[in-house]
């Protein structure tokens, strides 16, 4: 007989990005799937051997509702097991309380146990499972049972419980305390366990087989050497972060277990500012010190600068050493640095001043050099600007500064601000018979005396610090210095302004003596064109007189016989006969 196949025209199918996962059962046989995932796992087993447990990346744990509502999301990560193995979650994994409080009593009661009140660590673990096992049950992909059909393995991440104590009195203890207790002890024992490779990711207090509360810094151990030291660190910064926003200061009469409700501090790590107050004081006998705004009981407080680029380092270095005992009297000594920009910082930054006694020379002799140059200067505005009028006080002649002040005057200076700034107005000096810490005030200093001053002081019980100390006991000498005395001006001479303006003075008047007489010779002047003009008249004149012309001198000739000529006039009338 005759069978027919018949094949169908091909199709194009749609073009959608979903692709065939490698799993077995599909894609791949159990077999292959086995081989490709050794490989992967072969390739990946020397990195992770390398590592410590913990965890890697992400895990975080968040929190919603309360008590037997809660419920646990924890987001994508990657961890390494206890046993060695990796802990991967690709998706977020969200576990409701009573569900996976109803499994957890299942696994305790095959060992007859039940799920205590007591602190727990919220881990997980990986395990492999068979899918689809079950041979009585039909496989998704076939329609008849088989037997012979192949199984699937799947690496299952499944939270769980890991009991910590179950102690009454750490019970009773506030969440904080607890939490801090708990870090503490975790860092001479491994939070992780070795029977399920289970890795810690939270804290949970149980009680009633329902959760109190859940700590997600306290119980978050990471892939890092010494993890247990930095999630006690991590949750003692977190602890100080929420202190500072509820309190913001503190107090010099409560210690740090009743500030903070811990018991231990890590090794090294930040401190709130608010604690310490006034880093720069010198003056512990006066109340001027840095002071600790919290009781140090049987502790041993010591202060230093560091740099403020090293501050992470120094933490990373001494942070394993252990913990800060606050609460057993061990006496145990820390030391309070305090992080300083490193333009700033040297060594020598919280001593105290030493007396520099190059610097005092060198002070002397810099205002020494001053002193000769403001005299040199002084003399030179009084032979400027000596003894102005009021019309010339309008030259704006610059201001006669005042002499350089000398070191010593400059130190007594100092002392007396410094003495003001530690005691207020509590002084007087000196002169004073009685001393009355209440009511006392601050008067000149002079080199007479400075050891009166001292004695004052000591008598009322408030000694300076130094260098101010040594200054009024025993002030420096500096060799080779002389003081330049002040100079006087020779008033034998006017200052130039003044002379100038007397030469000014001098020279409008002759210039008005000038104009004066410019004027008279410009008169005389037209007074001779007008002599001038009427000789020329009359000359002319007798020139027509002598019968002559303009210009050929007869009538000059005439003006000489002037004075020997006399003038009879000619009868020119009718009556004689002549015509006119």
């Amino acid at each position: 007989m005759i069978h027919f196949i018949r094949i169908s025209d091909p199709k194009a199918g749609l073009d959608e990005p979903r692709r065939l996962n490698p799993f077995p059962g599909r894609y791949l046989s159990e077999t292959e799937f086995e081989l490709l995932q050794a490989y992967v796992d072969d390739r990946i087993t020397p990195l992770v051997g390398s590592l410590p447990a913990g965890i890697v990346k992400g895990l975080e744990v968040r929190i919603e509702g309360n008590d037997s509502n809660t419920v646990f999301n924890i987001q994508p990560g990657v961890a390494v097991g206890a046993d060695g193995q990796l802990i991967r979650l690709f998706y977020p994994l969200r576990q409701k309380w009573p569900k996976f409080a109803e499994s957890i009593e299942e696994e305790l009661l095959k060992k007859n146990k039940n799920l205590a009140d007591g602190y727990y660590f919220l881990t997980l673990h990986s395990i492999v499972e068979e899918i689809d096992s079950n041979t009585d049950q039909e496989p998704g992909t076939r329609t008849e049972p088989d037997p012979l059909r192949e199984r699937r393995l799947e690496t299952m991440i499944l939270p769980g419980l890991q009991l910590i104590s179950a102690d009454t009195q750490l019970m009773s203890m506030p969440q904080v305390r607890a939490a801090n207790r708990i870090c503490a002890r975790f860092l001479n024992e491994s939070p992780h366990n070795a029977i399920t490779g289970g890795i810690p990711i939270a804290l949970v207090k149980v009680v009633n087989k329902n959760p109190a509360w859940v700590d997600t810094v306290a119980g978050r151990y990471l892939s890092e050497p010494d993890s247990p030291y930095r999630t006690l660190l991590a949750h003692t910064v977190a602890l100080m972060e929420q202190w500072m926003k509820k309190n913001g200061h503190g107090d010099a009469n409560a210690s740090l277990p009743d500030l903070l409700e811990i018991d231990y501090l890590p090794a090294a790590g930040p401190l709130p500012a608010m604690l310490l107050s006034n880093p720069a004081g010198d003056r512990p006998d006066t109340g001027n010190s840095p002071k600790l705004l919290f009781k140090p009981v049987d502790l041993q407080v010591e202060l230093a600068p560091i740099p403020a680029s090293t501050v992470g380092a120094a933490i990373h270095r001494e942070l394993p050493r252990g913990t800060v005992d606050l609460v057993h009297g061990l006496g145990d000594r820390i030391r309070l640095l305090l992080a300083i920009p490193d333009l700033d910082y040297r060594p020598t930054l919280m001593d105290l001043p030493e007396r520099d006694t190059k610097l005092e020379d060198e002070l002397f002799h810099r205002e020494e050099a001053a002193a000769k140059a403001w005299a040199d200067w002084w003399l030179q505005w009084q032979k400027l600007f000596r003894d102005l009028d009021e019309e010339l006080k309008t030259a704006q002649a610059p201001r006669l500064s005042d002499r350089p002040i000398t070191p010593d005057k400059c130190r007594d200076g100092l002392v007396k601000q410094r003495l003001v700034s530690m005691y207020g107005d509590k002084i007087e000096f000196p002169g004073s018979k009685e001393v009355d810490n209440k009511k006392l005030q601050l008067s000149e200093l002079d080199s007479t005396s400075r050891k009166d001053v001292l004695g004052t002081l000591i008598k009322a019980k408030l000694p300076p610090s130094e260098p101010y100390r040594s200054h009024l006991s025993d002030p420096h000498t500096v060799e080779n210095y002389k003081e330049t005395p002040t100079p006087v001006p020779d008033k034998k001479e006017d200052a130039l302004l003044v002379q100038h303006k007397k030469m000014r003075d001098h020279i409008q008047e002759l210039e008005k003596n000038l104009d004066e007489s410019y004027q008279l010779l410009n008169e005389m002047d037209d007074y001779l064109n007008l002599q001038r003009q009427q000789l020329d008249s009359i000359t002319m004149s007798f020139s027509v007189l002598a019968g002559g012309v303009a210009g050929d001198g007869s009538g000059n000739s005439m003006m000489r016989w002037n004075g020997a000529v006399a003038f009879e006039p000619k009868d020119t009338s009718p009556d004689k006969g002549e015509s006119p």
